[in-house]
């Protein structure tokens, strides 16, 4: 810009000769101080934009343990950004090994913060209607992430011609939006560009934590523009929200004289069936799974053992978990269920630095609320926090229950979780 000024003046040797063209000039100056000065302020905040640090990298944290740099300095970097990977006791150990002492450690406990699940919008809410969802879990959905609009009786109206039944429509009627909390907040200043956007919604949705000081500084660091700070702090405060879930109905009971079909887990073959409840090294007979049986009663002694007949009134033991009559498996007129959240197990950080890969089998019980219920493990363990990466990301998975006779019903499959390392060759694609 002054190289451009010396031209122009240069093409102009007259400025200085006449009073008119020094006040001409003056102005002039002035007008290009002004545009300076503006510039100067616009390229100032695109800089403080572009020098607002995304979380830290696992990467970063050891650069900065490695290169020396004080664990006074490494602590305050870590609170001024946050961390984004899951600080979990391996990575803690790795850590420790690389020289993080007790204040290091406890700001990357505290510095990374879990996804937080947007709440559900009006449109989300119609493409599940329209897609047959099964309306129990569409309102386990609501119940669990909560929504971000107000039904009103027109919405309503409109959901109830696309086939949303009475339970739906009552969950939508008693529901309220979901405030904003200072971690989701947090969240979408890291994840969404558009600041205006936020702040209307602040503005409709409210908050439920206190628009004070401290607060207030946390989201100007986290790259909070004035517009958005001026919605938090006019912003209605709001209850928090809290998750729940539908109730679950109890199983029924199996009542004496029930016939009752066995069920085999993943890899059973068959069923044994012993003739000694207290010895069950006594097999009477091996039955096939899916055979019927008779229950008569619970064995006391000892626990988890049921008398049946079978066949012509032939009377044996087998483990109570091959008679659950709630439970059953894909096929034999089972629809199976179908995953409509399936997140990937992350790999741990453990596991990577060793080149730790491998499958897991997972031995999975889905209820008839498409919930998960229970997960056991069938394989051996990898080891390096996979086996329990595995785990915790099945139970969070959810589907469209199986069904037997067009009624929901729960099911146990069998789910292999793969964990294989990028090779620099795949990097690429």
């Amino acid at each position: 810009m002054a190289i451009l000024v010396t031209q122009k003046r240069a093409r102009r040797p007259d400025y200085g000769r006449k009073k008119g063209c020094m006040l001409v000039d003056m102005v002039i100056c002035q007008k290009r101080l002004f545009t300076l000065l503006l510039l100067a302020a616009c390229l100032a905040g695109l800089a403080a934009a572009q020098d607002r640090h995304p979380p830290l990298s696992q990467d970063e944290v050891h650069d900065m343990l490695t290169q020396f740099t004080s664990s006074k300095k490494i602590v305050a970097t870590i609170q001024e950004y946050g961390i984004d990977f899951q600080p979990t006791d391996d990575v803690l150990q790795q850590f420790r090994k690389w020289g993080a002492d007790k204040s290091v450690l406890d700001a990357l406990r505290q510095g990374w913060h879990p996804e937080i699940t947007s709440p559900l919008s009006a449109t989300q809410i119609r493409m599940l209607v329209g897609a047959e969802t099964p309306g129990e879990n569409i309102v386990r959905l609501i119940l669990t992430r909560g929504i971000d609009f107000q039904p009103t009786d027109a919405y309503l109206n409109e959901i109830r011609s696309a086939g949303a039944g009475d339970t739906l429509l009552d969950t939508l009627r008693e529901a309220t939006p979901r405030p904003f909390s200072k971690a989701e907040l947090l969240q979408e200043l890291r994840t969404v560009k558009d600041q205006n956007g936020i702040a209307q919604e602040v503005r409709h949705r409210g908050i439920d934590f206190s628009a004070g000081p401290d607060n207030l500084q946390a989201l100007r660091k986290a790259g909070a523009e004035t517009s958005l700070l001026s919605a938090v702090q006019s912003a209605r405060l709001e209850r928090p929200f809290v998750a729940k879930t539908p109730p679950i109905s109890a199983p029924p009971s199996i009542a004496g004289g029930d016939s009752v079909q066995l069920i085999c887990a993943p890899g059973d073959s068959d069923v044994p069936v012993f003739s000694v409840p207290g010895d069950l090294g006594k097999v009477a007979i091996h039955l096939k799974c899916g055979d019927h049986v008779t229950f008569v009663e619970k064995v006391a002694t000892p626990p988890g053992v049921d008398r049946i007949l079978y066949g012509d009134h032939n009377e044996g033991y087998v483990a109570a978990a091959y008679l659950d009559a709630t439970i059953g498996a894909p096929g034999a007129g089972v629809t199976p269920p179908s995953p409509i959240y399936k997140p990937d197990a992350p790999y741990t950080a453990a596991a990577r630095n060793k080149g730790i890969e491998g499958v897991v089998v997972l031995w999975v019980t889905v209820g008839p609320q498409g919930i998960v219920t229970d997960v056991q493990e069938k394989s051996e363990p990898l080891g390096a926090g996979l086996d329990q990466s595995a785990i915790d990301t099945v139970k969070k998975w959810k589907f469209n229950p199986a069904t037997r006779d067009g009624e929901a019903v729960a099911v146990r499959l069998t789910v292999e979780i793969s964990f294989h390392l990028l090779k620099d060759a795949d990097r690429g694609h």
